[in-house]
C-alpha cells in the first residue's frame, strides 16, 4: 500500500474514479483564533491484489511540537476493491471532509494517515501563521 497523493484543500469530488481537487493549500494565515467553516482532506492510495479488502483508517492533524490534535480524529472504514486481472494494482480516493475546523495558535501541523493501525509514509505539513497584532515588548530594547 502506497500513498500516491496527499492533501488539504477546499474541496474535492471522485467522478468514477477520477480525482478532482479545488483550492490545494499548505498554510494558513489569519488573526487567530479562525474558524476555516469546510475543508477536505484527500488520499489517494495505491493497492494490491491481497490488500483489496475492508481497512480501517484514522486520520489526523496534530501539532507537531505539543501533539494537541487540531481537529477531533476521523476514524472510518473503507472497502478496497478487487484488482481488476488485466491490471497489478488499484486505487483509491479517499475524500473526507472537516467542517468547521478551528485553530487558536500558531505553528506547524502534520496530517497524518494511519491505516489498520499502521502510520503509512505521509506528514503532510500544514503552517499556521498567526497574524494578529501583537503589542511592542517594552524590554526588547
Amino acid at each position: 500500500m502506497k500513498i500516491e497523493i496527499a492533501a488539504i484543500c477546499d474541496a474535492a469530488t471522485d467522478q468514477s474514479g477520477k480525482l478532482n481537487m479545488l483550492g490545494v493549500f499548505d498554510y494558513v494565515e489569519a488573526e487567530l483564533p479562525i474558524v476555516i467553516p469546510r475543508c477536505t482532506t484527500v488520499f489517494r492510495i495505491r493497492y494490491t491484489r491481497s490488500e483489496a479488502t475492508s481497512h480501517d483508517l484514522k486520520v489526523t492533524i496534530v501539532n507537531q511540537f505539543n501533539n494537541a490534535d487540531l481537529i477531533p480524529p476521523i476514524i472510518t472504514t473503507v472497502h478496497f476493491l478487487p484488482v481488476p486481472e488485466s491490471m497489478d494494482s488499484a486505487a483509491v480516493n479517499l475524500i473526507m471532509n472537516i467542517n468547521r475546523m478551528r485553530i487558536t495558535q500558531g505553528g506547524k501541523y502534520l496530517l497524518r494517515l494511519r491505516v489498520d493501525e499502521v502510520l503509512l509514509e505521509t506528514a503532510l505539513p500544514i503552517y499556521v501563521h498567526d497574524l494578529t497584532p501583537k503589542e511592542p515588548n517594552p524590554l526588547a530594547s
